[in-house]
């Protein structure tokens, strides 16, 4: 009863202090929440797509919705470091998505180049895969390395964003006996051509698991 009491009083001071608001129109509401009930509204459900790794390979990526607002506010925000907007698209993909009905084994997030990584102070992605960790009890691994420093995708033509990541991804084949038949998310913010969850996907299946799945919180349609 004495913490009941305690934490309502907490909650009443936050508020206070910091009062609730939409994340995207900047109203204020009532509850906490990322977003204001008619924000939510906006958010279209997306069904998972295929996207063929090898002839005998297809990756699953799960996704929110496509890419608009309100969503894409939260992406966008990376690149002037919001790292809290990441952690709210992992709150949203953990609420939105099918990824909490999957079994898998270990969350894989789509690195970044130290360069970019000391620019902006975080990895979006790591930032994503860490909430979702803490959701679903699953370690987060950086088994992926990214050798060189890249474009940015999002100012490249389809075919230059494939020949922009190919072979960037590096893995420890060391670490082979943990990830050996087991079951694999990869996860980023975004997903465009599929480039890069492509070039990702090729370099784990070099570890033989049981599956490779993917999951982020906006697709382009």
């Amino acid at each position: 009863m004495q913490f009941q009491l305690i934490e309502s009083i907490t909650k009443k001071i936050a508020d206070f202090v910091s009062p609730p608001f939409c994340e995207y129109c900047k109203e204020f509401i009532q509850q906490r929440s990322i977003f204001c009930s008619k924000c939510f509204e906006k958010i279209s459900p997306i069904v998972s797509i295929k996207i063929g790794i090898t002839p005998d390979f297809a990756l699953s990526v799960f996704a929110i919705s496509d890419y608009k607002d309100p969503l894409k506010s939260l992406i966008l925000a990376k690149n002037w470091g919001n790292g809290l907007a990441s952690k709210q698209l992992g709150e949203l993909i953990w609420q939105m998505t099918n990824l909490k009905f999957q079994n898998f084994d270990y969350l894989i997030p789509i690195p970044l180049h130290w360069l970019r990584y000391a620019k902006r102070g975080f990895n979006q992605s790591e930032t994503i895969a860490k909430v979702l960790s803490d959701k679903s009890k699953k370690p987060v691994c950086d088994i992926l390395k990214r050798s060189r420093y890249t474009r940015f995708q999002s100012t490249l033509s389809a075919v230059e964003r494939t020949k922009n990541v190919r072979n960037v991804f590096t893995i420890d084949l060391s670490k082979k006996i943990y990830f050996e038949g087991k079951d694999l998310i990869l996860v980023d913010d975004l997903l465009t051509s599929g480039s890069t969850l492509k070039a990702a996907a090729k370099e784990l299946l070099k570890l033989k698991p049981k599956s490779i799945s993917a999951v982020v919180a906006c697709r382009v349609v």
